[in-house]
């Protein structure tokens, strides 16, 4: 089963004025392949703050795993940094959303 994947305007419209979206593409199917317990990915622009320049979060909804190790994160930042460079890296954020309703 493909994960859906909700993408807001905002994002979007940033990806696209950021001529990112290869990378997007790529970045979404990564995710669909090694994030454990995936439902869906949430596609939203973090808007800019005084400290920080807006960039787009990709809220994976998953399985809640419990208090284990999970090396997702870890993982996902050393992937990151060896495929992308820099410039792409600073515009893309993944965050877990857990969910332990049994589904």
């Amino acid at each position: 089963m493909m994960v859906p994947v909700t993408i807001s305007p905002e994002a979007r419209s940033f990806i696209d004025r950021i001529g990112q979206g290869a990378a997007f593409d790529t970045i979404i199917d990564r995710a669909r392949q090694v994030v454990p317990g995936l439902r869906s990915i949430e596609v939203v622009l973090d808007a800019a703050t005084e400290e920080i320049p807006p960039g787009v979060v990709l809220w994976t909804h998953r399985d809640d795993i419990g208090p284990r190790h999970d090396p997702t994160h870890r993982n996902w930042i050393d992937w990151m940094a060896a495929t992308f460079p820099p410039e792409v890296c600073q515009n893309f954020t993944l965050l877990p959303v857990f969910h332990d309703d049994g589904r």
